[in-house]
């Protein structure tokens, strides 16, 4: 192709020197002409970048990482996701930022799909002022921040349907950054952009997209198709807008980026004198797997710090354990046993605390060896079992401020027969406030699991492991809200773990009695160090209503505050 000559009119200013050093030169005609470097992902496989620039319309070519970028004539650089995964990413990218820079500089636009921050936390070939750093939540549904400006990357997809959809059992934003500065958010996970999944900054004349969506993973190493139905009809209306955007761009005709302003966190809600507090230990797997010294951190603190907060009760929200055996049950143990004396506890054991190897393929588990039924029954605060002598279904119950509480400890996928004893427990016990844990409840998306009506839509339902095909069954989210938790007064909260995705989620319904019912979902297994030593602090405040809910970790002595982990409750229990 014939080069033209660069001006700072065709450039910018910003571009003009290391564009015109790398010997670019914006394009005379319309058809875009995109460079891509994909690698197959090397868990599933799946690739189809190539595939899907292809068939939204443009001139698409692979990058060779051993070759020097040739970016004259081109309007798109394209790097798939995981590609930071490949040996040649790194040195590629080391040798061709300032090209990338000026490319964009000049009216090219560099797009980047999901990538793991273990492999690449930020784009190194992000030009100065520009700050997008992946955390590694990985979230579930998105929506777009400016519905009314249509962004052609979000016109193309139907939100309402990609949502629902499941690619290799995961959710709709992959890894995920934190807030992020110089762009504009174009699709997030929140409304307040904590979490953003598409983002857009102006580059001299030129773009740069970020995005945690993996579009682009749609076949396998033959070809052939392995994305759920209707994920590639999303994938090439995504693409399509794409095309759209980057001519756009081209043609000096794209409109204007509206940078978002960066999120801010606010500050730790204070403590208030006179509150007390239940302390929440969610899925300590990895703890007990590969950092015990989380665990201890974690049970030692609630131990110091009984008085000062008026703890009066832990709950431990299961997967103690992630393979159900002697070593990781040992640490287990060792952490909790700092609570004996200081604070009493229950446990809703969980998925990985059953079967060989924790798969849960039956009810098999070490977790009544190592936590002897005799020594809690001891407690002034247990009230009893499903079962003599096993510890898998419980209830407890303390008083504060002359009100009973309950705490209803439930196994994961709790059985037939156990639902009809909670119901028992309950039904004996109509003054009490009560809390349920069990270990699978509320899913990420906000909603109860419901297999009867999402199936396999939801992941890691109760009723897709093997305990679902054991004696009783099993029970998820939504039979426990309808067989149980909806027809009792006396609740007031259900707490469960297990769900990844981001981790967190919470709903809010009416019940049997006047009051909401707050079920919440909380697991920090996914961040780094298999939680970095947070749990959930509930703060019942002395006017009897109010209850402060932060995400605190002895571990780094930090408080996470953003909207999912810190808000405020209506619990009236006195």
């Amino acid at each position: 192709m014939k080069r033209v000559p660069l001006t700072a009119a065709t450039l910018g200013a910003a571009g003009l020197f290391v564009a015109a050093a790398h010997g670019l030169s914006p394009r005379q005609d319309a058809a875009p002409r995109a460079l891509y470097f994909e690698v197959a992902d090397r868990w599933t496989g799946a690739i189809g970048l190539g595939r899907m620039l292809t068939e939204a319309g443009f001139d698409a070519a692979p990058i060779d990482p051993e070759a020097a970028l040739v970016l004259d004539g081109v309007d798109l650089v394209a790097l798939g996701s995981f590609c930071t995964e490949s040996a040649a990413y790194a040195p590629m990218v080391e040798r061709e930022s300032e090209a990338l820079r000026g490319f964009m500089a000049s009216g090219g636009t560099v797009l980047q799909m999901t990538q793991a921050d273990q492999t690449e936390a930020a784009p190194p070939w992000l030009p100065e002022g520009l700050e997008y750093r992946r955390e590694d939540p990985d979230m579930g549904p998105v929506q777009p921040l400016d519905a009314e400006r249509a962004h052609p990357l979000v016109r193309g997809l139907d939100l309402a349907r990609f949502n629902r959809l499941r690619h290799f059992d995961r959710p709709a934003s992959w890894e995920t950054p934190g807030p992020c500065a110089g762009f504009e958010v174009l699709l997030g996970t929140d409304p307040v952009t904590r979490n953003p999944a598409l983002v857009e900054a102006a580059v001299g004349e030129g773009r740069v997209i970020l995005t945690s969506l993996f579009l682009d993973k749609l076949v396998d190493a033959d070809g052939d198709p392995i994305a759920p139905e209707g994920y590639r009809e999303q994938a090439l209306g995504f693409f399509g807008g794409l095309r759209e955007h980057v001519a756009a761009v081209r043609a000096g005709e794209a409109s204007a980026v509206a940078v978002t302003p960066r999120y801010e966190d606010p500050p730790p809600l204070p403590f208030v004198e006179g509150s007390w507090t239940i302390a929440v230990l969610p899925d300590t797997q990895v703890y007990a797997m590969r950092h015990p010294e989380h665990f201890a951190a974690q049970t030692r603190w609630i131990a110091e710090n009984r008085d000062e907060r008026d703890i009066r009760f832990v709950l431990h929200l299961g997967d103690v354990t992630n393979n159900n055996d002697e070593e990781q049950w040992a640490h287990a143990r060792a952490a909790m046993e700092t609570l004996n004396g200081a604070v009493d506890y229950a446990i809703a054991p969980g998925n990985h605390d059953y079967g060989p190897n924790g798969n849960a393929a039956d009810r098999t588990t070490l977790f009544n060896h190592f936590f002897p039924y005799e020594e809690q029954a001891s407690r002034a605060t247990f009230g009893g079992a499903f079962a003599e002598g096993a510890l898998d279904n419980t209830w407890h119950e303390f008083e504060v401020a002359e009100t009973p509480w309950l705490v209803l400890a439930l196994e994961w996928g709790p059985r037939e027969e156990v639902v009809a004893w909670a119901n028992e427990v309950m039904a004996a016990h109509p003054e009490h406030r009560a809390i349920l844990i069990t270990h699978a409840y509320m899913h990420f998306d906000e909603t109860r699991y419901d297999w009867a009506e999402r199936g396999r839509d939801q992941s890691w339902n109760p009723h897709a492991y093997g305990t679902a095909e054991g004696p009783g069954g099993v029970h998820d989210g939504q039979e426990l809200w309808d067989e149980l938790v909806s027809k009792h007064a006396g609740f007031h909260m259900t707490l469960n773990g297990h769900v990844l995705g981001d981790g967190l989620g919470r709903l809010s319904s009416k019940g049997a009695g006047e009051h909401e019912v707050h079920q919440m979902l909380v697991n920090y297994q996914m961040k780094r160090e298999g939680g970095e030593g947070f749990m959930r602090l509930l703060e019942f405040l002395p006017d009897g209503e109010t209850v402060n809910v932060r995400a605190w970790s002895p571990v780094t002595g930090e408080y996470r505050t953003d909207p999912q982990n810190q808000f405020v409750l209506r619990v009236p229990w006195r």
